[in-house]
């Protein structure tokens, strides 16, 4: 009896220590270095603004650059003034967002996995975004930045697109 028994314990325990072992994939980390557009931008300021590059294509024309070194640049090149407005009225809550010939805004980034953090000049606060993968295919940046005055929190959520 002992020497049926023997075998079948030391088979059952072979079994239980032979467990395959779950291998967790790594997930992949989106590169960010280029050039990206502005698709879309929102925020609660003012009397809000719910705004995409179909609606203004003129958005289209702000370009972020990042570079190998940390920093990156932002600059507007479109030849007339970009006016994001909740009514599509220049006059009746108007928000400019791109003015021809300024000079390109400097910052800095830096990147933990898919999470960016933006710090412009004169400001500590970071700006974080969200590196993923579009439906179409393209990487996007997702950056929600909120900002406290007073009794009210405001928030911008902007979405930039790798060209």
């Amino acid at each position: 009896m002992i020497k049926r028994l023997l075998p079948c314990l030391l088979v059952s325990l072979l079994l239980v220590a032979c467990k395959k072992e779950k291998k967790t994939v790594p997930p992949v980390i989106y590169s960010v270095i280029g050039n990206w557009n502005l698709y879309s931008y929102q925020t609660n300021f003012g009397i809000g603004v719910n705004a995409t590059v179909t609606q203004y294509p003129c958005m289209g024309y702000n370009s972020l650059t990042f570079y190998t070194d940390s920093t990156s640049s932002q600059n507007y090149t479109g030849i007339d003034t970009c006016f994001v407005t909740p009514t599509h009225i220049k006059a009746n809550g108007a928000q400019n967002y791109g003015i021809p010939g300024l000079l390109p805004l400097a910052s800095t980034w830096h990147q933990k996995g898919n999470n960016i953090y933006m710090t412009y000049p004169g400001n500590p606060q970071k700006v974080p975004g969200v590196v993923s993968l579009a439906n179409n295919g393209k990487l996007q940046i997702t950056f929600k930045d909120t900002i406290t005055s007073g009794a009210h929190t405001y928030y911008i959520t902007s979405v930039e697109v790798q060209q």
